[in-house]
């Protein structure tokens, strides 16, 4: 185990102060776009509650629970993402790892925030369908 640590110290003092500055530059734009996500997250659904209460449509379950949790849940998800990039960056792995970590992070937030657009969408789809098979 000790060789392991002084192989870490030593890949940590390698690093050169510019790869450090860009790491934790990219760290902190993932956290921003985190918590950008977090504040957008309440406006851009309450247009789609609005909407949906107005065609009293049937809603399915996805997009109910999205609706019924979105005040607190989406919030708490991009601000939890945004604070473990800040964790990964700052705890005592190699810098390939940490490097890893925030992409990761960043493609989740990405990905989760796709998933809530087509979430929001999903009755605006059934409802086309049922048009289309009107016809």
């Amino acid at each position: 185990m000790n060789e392991k640590f002084e192989m870490n110290l030593s890949h940590l003092r390698a690093q050169s102060q510019g790869s450090l500055a860009i790491s934790w530059g990219v760290t902190v734009f993932v956290a921003f776009f985190c918590l950008l996500l977090a504040l957008a997250s309440r406006g851009m659904i309450r247009p789609f509650d609005a909407l949906f209460q107005g065609l009293s449509v049937e809603v399915p379950w996805p997009t109910r629970f999205l609706l019924a949790t979105y005040s607190w849940l989406l919030p708490v998800l991009y601000l939890s993402l945004g604070l473990v990039a800040i964790s990964v960056q700052s705890s005592k792995r190699d810098f390939r790892t940490k490097r890893l970590a925030i992409v990761r992070i960043f493609l989740g937030a990405i990905v989760s925030a796709g998933l809530v657009i087509f979430i929001l969408y999903l009755p605006l789809l059934t409802i086309a369908s049922k048009l289309n098979d009107a016809r």
